[in-house]
Parts: structure tokens; sequence; C-alpha cells
């Protein structure tokens, strides 16, 4: 180094300088001293008096950095160590921590400052000790940079949780030896700091090793601090991941929450302890949709109360709205029993509301239209079965009588018969076990009929199926009641197509349906005598069966009798009731057929219906389904 000449003037031009408590010296560029303040001799343990050319800096490579910068107009920090050539020398401190800038004044001088010691400087230090000492037991991965990055120390209770062996941290630049994203993520803001931003933080992720135990990503936070030298970098990376997981995990649930309270069928709505909407799901929104534009966080219930009521939301009597809010307000504060109200749609909504442990309210609203129409269909029912239960006692008491009749006629023909009452070997006494045996017929098809319907409705009556043909079992039925059908004058017809294939169904049952059917035609065919003989229609039954539309096989049987009003026919297929008046029909009845029948076609998939008009005739449609149609050979289509 080159020493320069300074003017006296210069110094004495520095004299503003001499009272400060800030240390400061005058320096040569080869490192030779020229002047110090009193604050200087202070902290470098020199007496007040003596020449300043006696010190000297003792050059070094970080002095020259740090003289280069002055040169180039730059301040620059450094730590310098004295030499001393007199009697200075054992108070002189080995090395220094000084800031140099260029001198207010000519001749190339550089002006030293260092800070001033003293009780403030000394708790300093001891504080920077302390956070030093801090940082390092602190389970964060700690860096002291420079400007550009280079790592001039580091301190990890877990290097390897950014996924870098630590050796790689010595002597290299943070950026380069960072995993991307964060080596990305870092380079900004060392740009940002060299900016003159004084703090920045950044936010990463890392991917776990493919053999570490740990599973998922890795979150990590970072913070930097432009420190006070002006040319170091405190960053400080701290290892969140349990945080990050916690909170995703707290999101979760809480999105799971709002979820499960969006997937509830009735509305939800909670209040807080001042009373104010915190959040409803959406079928609450729908319920109430005139007050949609209420139903935000933040507003008192009693407002949303009074608006929808002042709307017309809710179906009350204008003179009871009133006592009907107060009563209403008194639930919601207290948590009251269950209420009911009507709106203004018609829709009936359920209200109930609890007390929550920190003094807010939570509420559900459920729909309850369809309850309280089935309500009023059960009360519709319990009074048809007050009604049919009457029914059921009046047919009991009418088939007390059918029973007894015949029974009555068993037990006296047959008593006349044991006892001879009209003498040995009576011929009339053939007539008598004639009636005897048609009571007992007719007892015995009323009481099988009977069994037949109780069996059906308890569900235990079984089919013997196999492939039926129809015009067989016709032309059986037909054969068994023509006696009754000439007995009343009455023409058996069957119009059944010679290719019609036959049904799967069990073959008793369907001519059993036959004979309630035909049996019921012949009874009710028009009496004797009603009308003119020349204009008096000809009594007759007509049983047809055809393919239906959807390949199934319509069977009917049509009289042209007496017939019913239409208003009749659900009084015909009750199994407790008669249409007519015994004097009416040619015969008497149980009133069981047409019940039987129908619940002898749904046991066959079938479906059964009346058609008739009074005066007119009666026909009933048996249709049987398809899949119990069979091929030519039998089965199934």
């Amino acid at each position: 180094m080159t020493a320069l000449p300074l003017a006296e003037a210069e110094i004495a031009g520095l004299e503003f300088l001499e009272g400060l408590a800030t240390p400061l010296w005058l320096i040569r560029q080869d490192g030779g001293t020229v002047w110090l303040n009193a604050s200087a001799r202070a902290a470098l343990d020199l007496p007040p008096e003596g020449p300043a050319s006696l010190l000297h800096l003792v050059e070094t490579a970080e002095l020259r950095r740090a003289m280069d910068a002055v040169a180039a107009g730059h301040r620059a920090s450094a730590r310098i160590r004295f030499r001393c050539g007199g009697r200075w020398e054992d108070g002189i401190p080995a090395e220094v921590d000084v800031l140099l800038a260029p001198a207010p004044c000519r001749g190339g001088l550089v002006l030293v400052e260092a800070p001033a010691d003293g009780g403030a400087r000394r708790e300093a230090m001891r504080l920077n000790e302390q956070l030093v000492a801090l940082s390092y037991a602190y389970p964060d991965i700690r860096f002291e940079l420079r400007r550009d990055g280079t790592i001039l120390d580091f301190a990890a209770a877990s290097p390897g949780d950014l996924n870098v062996p630590a050796e790689r941290f010595l002597n290299q630049r943070v950026q380069e030896v960072l995993p991307e994203p964060a080596a990305g993520l870092m380079v900004a803001a060392l740009d940002r700091l060299n900016g003159g931003d004084l703090v920045t933080a950044l936010d990463f992720t890392l991917p776990a090793l493919p053999n570490s135990r740990e599973s998922g990503d890795k979150s990590f936070e970072a913070q930097l601090v432009a420190l006070m030298d002006g040319d170091r970098i405190l960053c400080s990376i701290r290892n969140v991941t349990e945080r990050v997981r916690a909170e995703r995990e707290a999101r979760r649930a809480h999105d799971r929450l709002l979820d499960a309270i969006e997937c509830i069928t009735e509305g939800f709505v909670l209040y807080d302890p001042d009373d104010r909407l915190v959040l409803c799901n959406s079928r609450y929104r729908d319920l109430f949709s005139d007050n949609t534009d209420l139903m935000t966080p933040g507003t008192p219930f009693e407002t949303v109360l009074r608006v929808g009521a002042a709307r017309g939301v809710y179906r009350i009597a204008p003179e009871e709205l009133e006592g009907w809010i107060a009563r209403r307000i008194n639930q919601h504060r207290t948590g009251g029993p269950p209420m009911e109200v009507q709106l203004v749609s018609g829709r009936w909504i359920r209200i109930e509301e609890w007390r929550t442990k920190e003094d807010g309210t939570v509420g559900i609203r459920a729909d309850i239209t369809d309850l309280k129409a089935r309500e009023a269909d059960l009360r519709a029912a319990r009074d048809e079965a007050e009604r049919a239960n009457r029914r059921k006692s009046d047919y009991v008491h009418h088939l007390s009588h059918e029973l007894r009749t015949p029974l009555n006629a068993v037990l006296g023909f047959s008593e006349i018969i044991r006892d001879e009452m009209m003498g040995p070997n009576n011929p009339r006494y053939r007539d008598y076990a004639g009636q005897i045996t048609a009571a007992g017929v007719y007892m015995l098809d009323l009481i099988n009929n009977l069994l037949d319907l109780a069996k059906i409705e308890a569900g235990r009556m079984d089919l013997h199926e196999e492939a039926c043909n129809l015009a067989l079992l016709v032309d059986l039925t037909f054969g068994m009641m023509h006696p009754r059908a000439a007995e009343a004058a009455v023409r058996l017809v069957m119009d059944i197509p010679d290719d019609l294939p036959g049904v799967h169904g069990d073959a008793s049952l369907i001519r059993q349906m036959l004979t309630n059917l035909v049996g019921n035609a012949i009874k009710f065919a028009r009496p004797p005598g009603k009308g003119p003989e020349r204009t008096a229609p000809e009594r007759c039954v007509t049983v047809r069966a055809a393919r239906t539309g959807d390949g199934g096989i319509l069977l009917s049987v049509a009289d042209n009798g007496i017939g019913m009003r239409p208003e009749q026919i659900p009084a015909a297929l009750d199994s407790f009731r008669q249409v007519h008046q015994r004097d009416i029909a040619t015969e008497r009845g149980s009133g069981l057929g047409l019940p039987l029948t129908r619940a002898l076609i749904a046991l066959h998939g079938g479906s059964f219906r009346i058609d008739s008009a009074l005066g007119i005739g009666t026909t009933v449609f048996l249709e049987f389904p398809a899949s119990r149609v069979c091929e030519s050979d039998g089965f199934f289509q």
C-alpha cells in the first residue's frame, strides 16, 4: 500500500467528530492511522493523548476486500487487527469489528467506525450470544448467509429433513444445495432482500425420500432476515409437516362436517350465543325460499322471523300472528317442545331446537307435509276399517243365517228319516235325503270358499302348476253347470279359438274361477216372467278367450242378466257384502264368489276387471300375463 500525505487543514475539518460517542478514526490506504477521536481511544483502551501514527492495521485478505470496496465508493464491514510500535501495545485488542467508508475529506482516507463499547453494547452482545445459542438449540434449520446465498454457517437438529446430506452445506450457496422447488423460491427471496426488503418468507414442499420411513410430502416454512451489518442474512427453515397435516386434517374434518350437514334431508340451522345466524344447509333455504336474502351469517333470528312473517311466509291468521311470534321466540331461546307451522305454500314444517353447550341454538326443520297427508289417510282408513268391521259383523250375522238354515234342514229331515215319523219305507224319505245332500253341499262350498280366502290372505295357498287347456276347462265347467243352467233356462256358449295356446297355472283353481263366474252369471240371469215373452232376450252366458296385445290371454265370462250399477261393483268385490237382495237372484249365495275369483287370478299374476250395466248384463275379465302363456309344446313363452 502507498501512503498519501494528509493536509493539516483537512484533519482540522474533522474536529466536529471528536465529541461523538461513536468510535471513529481515519486510516490511509496502507493501513496507517492518522487520527482517532476520544471514543475510539477509549474503545481501544488507549490513553487520551498520544500520536495516532503508532497504530497500523495488519494487512489481511478481508481488509484488502474492504479497502477495494471503499475505493469503489461503497461501505464495507470487516474484522481488522492492529499492531503498535510503542507503549500502547498492551492495551490494544487483537481484533475489532468495524465499518469502513470513504472519509468526508480529500486525500483518499478511509473513515473507520466501531460500535461504542459500554453497558448497552455488552448487553447487546449478551443477547446476541443467547440468540445464537437459542437458534442452535431450536428445532429449526438455521443458515447464516451472505447476500449472494453463500453459506457461512448452519445449524440443524435434523439436516436430513431437506433431503440433503449435511456436508453439502459447507462452503456452498444455499440455492445450489437445496432441491427444487425450494431452490428457485430461495433465489427469488434473496433477490427481494437484495432489492431492499428487510424480511421475506417462503413456503415449499419436498417429497419424502424413497427409502424413508415417512410417507407423503414434507412441508416447510422459511424466513430470511437481513442483518444489521448489511452483508449477512439469517435464514431459518422450519419443518411444519405435522402442523400442515393437522391443519389439512382439520380442514378435511370441517369440510366433512359441512358436507354431512348439507346431506341432511331436513333443514339445519345454527345460531351463535348472540342469536345470530352461523350457518344453514341448502334444504333449510329451500324450505324458506322467500327468505333466502336473510340467510347470511350474522343475521339475528328475530329479524329472520319477523321479516318472514311480514312477507307472509307463515299461514297464520293476522290476529294470532304476534302471539305466535312471541311463542316462537320463547321456544327458540329455551329449546322447548317441537312446534308445527304451515307455510303459505301449503307445506307443513316441524320445528325442533336445542341449546348448545356454548349457549347457541341448533335447529332442525322437517317437511311433514306427507306425514300430515298420511295422518289424514290413516284417519280415513280407520274410519273405513270401522265401517268394514261393521260390515263384517253384519256379514257374520248373515253367514250364521246362511249356515243355520241348511243345517236346520239337515237336522230336521234326518230326524224325520231316523224316527220314521211318516211311517216305515215312506217314498218321501228319498226326497228328504236329497234335501239333506243339497244343504250339505251348499255348506261345504261355503266353508271351502271361506277357507280358501283365509289361506290366500295368509299367503299359504300353493299353486300346483301345469299346462292348462282353457277350452277343455271351460267344457268341463259347462258340463258340471249344465243342470243349473237348464233349470234357469240359460244357454251356455263357449267362444275360444282352436289355436289358442295353453296357460301355465293350477288347473283346479282356474276351474274354480270359471265355476264361480259361470255360477254367478246363471244365478243373476234375467228371471222368468220379466217383460213380454216376445221381446225378452234369450238368456245366455258366454265364455270367450283371446290373445292380448302384449302376448297374454284374456278370458271373459259375460251374461245378459240383471247387471249392476257402476257404483255397486266395489260392493260386489267386498267379501262381506252382497249387491242384490235375495228376492232378486234366482239362487241364494254367500257373496264370496267374486272376491275369491279376484284373489285366485292375482295368485297367477293376472288381473281382474268387471264391466256391468243395470238391466243389460255383466262381463268379468280375467287376464293371464304373457309369462304364463305356453307355446304349443307346453312351455313358457
